[in-house]
């Protein structure tokens, strides 16, 4: 079977267009997920990851038990303090640049320049990483904080795969019966079914669909894509499209050498995208086109205080998606229903980096507020006329 060919660069571009369509219905960024729960305790995103991820892990399990995946498919990188570490720095950099990698593609493709400036920045960190691997960050820095090599329950347990994703969903979702309380798990249920008995023409012109629905077409069309192909993944086929930049404008031979782009080009043709990388293109166009439907596209300019967030943002994003490795979608969406130990280090390293991102912004937000009082009327000046308001505070840090 030719992985390169016709027939899978069409089925990348069918599953991109699809999770961009799906992305946008939902406004489904993970960015806003955590932070609307630390600010407001608002679960609106976060309900549809969980159900996102429930729903992939049992596709897994269904997947392995059926014959229609086999356990190379799943995504298990080795262990390590890297694992953390990125993850709490790609969880840092999701706020500064006020997106996450699935995040900046679907409001690209809406037409905000800002997450097109997100995507130059990220190119510029891959590239940064790619240069610095061989000598740096190999040697000095994935060595020493490897502990262990790939490591998931469906290799550690001996129950049947299904068994085994039954028992991770179950858990789960005690977790959510707990936090939310023992209603949560019917009403979201009647709720969901109630989004999907709309007509697809009321479907279509929506501009926000239910999270918990599109979660669940996420983990059932990732679930198709790992039965036929492989899993999702952002960051990675990101790293490929500029590793063929590089080597479009330096010498290929030379790049094809470095270490980490042999890596991420083996089983490819040479250094050509292939269906993975045709899946990002995807990603953009489904968005737009599902904007167009539902009357949200438009260009919009980057605003100029907001232009470093975008670009130091994009390029923190992009290394610490390699030093992990992995995205968000790489590792909430694929990594834990993979239930790899690394995507769950380092999907808690993503949520730490971003409560320490939000919590730093929102100290120094309360600093410049208290900065900003009415001082009282001093003796001899009359009026008492307040102090002339602060500029607002940044939105991010």
């Amino acid at each position: 079977m030719d992985l390169h060919g016709p027939a899978f660069l069409l089925l990348g571009a069918a599953f991109g267009l699809v999770y961009g369509f799906l992305l946008q219905r939902g406004d489904f960024c993970f960015t806003s997920a955590f932070r609307d729960l630390y600010a407001f305790r608002h679960t609106r995103v976060l309900q549809g990851i969980v159900t996102a991820v429930a729903v992939t892990t049992l596709g897994w399990g269904i997947a392995l038990s059926a014959g229609w995946a086999t356990p190379d498919r799943l995504w298990v990188p080795p262990v390590g303090w890297n694992s953390l570490l990125g993850g709490f720095l790609f969880g840092i950099a999701m706020y500064v640049a006020g997106g996450c990698a699935s995040g900046t593609l679907y409001r690209a493709g809406m037409g905000y320049g800002q997450f097109w400036l997100t995507l130059l920045g990220m190119g510029a960190g891959y590239y940064a990483f790619l240069r610095l691997f061989p000598d740096v960050l190999q040697p000095y820095f994935f060595k020493p904080l490897q502990i262990t090599g790939p490591v998931t329950l469906y290799r550690l347990l001996p129950w049947p795969p299904l068994l085994t994703s039954l028992l991770a969903v179950a858990v789960l979702l005690l977790g959510v019966v707990l936090v939310a309380g023992p209603g949560a798990l019917g009403r979201s249920l009647r709720e969901v079914a109630a989004f999907f008995r709309q007509g697809p023409g009321t479907l279509l012109r929506l501009r926000s669909w239910d999270t918990r629905a599109v979660g669940l077409l996420l983990g059932l069309v990732s679930t198709l894509q790992f039965s036929l192909w492989t899993i999702w993944g952002i960051t990675g086929p990101e790293t490929r499209w500029v590793a063929v930049a590089w080597a479009a404008v330096d010498d290929p031979a030379r790049v094809a050498a470095n270490p980490y782009v042999a890596s991420l080009f083996r089983g490819y043709p040479g250094l050509v995208p292939g269906p993975e990388e045709v899946l990002i293109a995807g990603i953009i166009a489904g968005a737009a086109l599902s904007a167009r439907l539902n009357g949200t596209f438009r260009w919009r300019r980057p605003r100029l205080r907001r232009l470093p967030n975008a670009v130091a943002g994009g390029f923190l994003l992009a290394f610490a998606s390699r030093l992990t490795p992995g995205c968000n979608i790489g590792n909430l969406l694929s990594g834990l229903p993979a239930l790899s130990l690394h995507s769950l280090l380092a999907s808690a390293g993503i949520a730490t980096g971003i409560y320490t991102a939000w919590k730093i912004a929102h100290l120094r937000q309360a600093a410049l507020l208290t900065s900003c009082r009415v001082e009282p009327a001093t003796a001899g000046t009359g009026t008492g006329t307040p102090a002339k308001p602060a500029a607002a505070p940044p939105a991010g840090i």
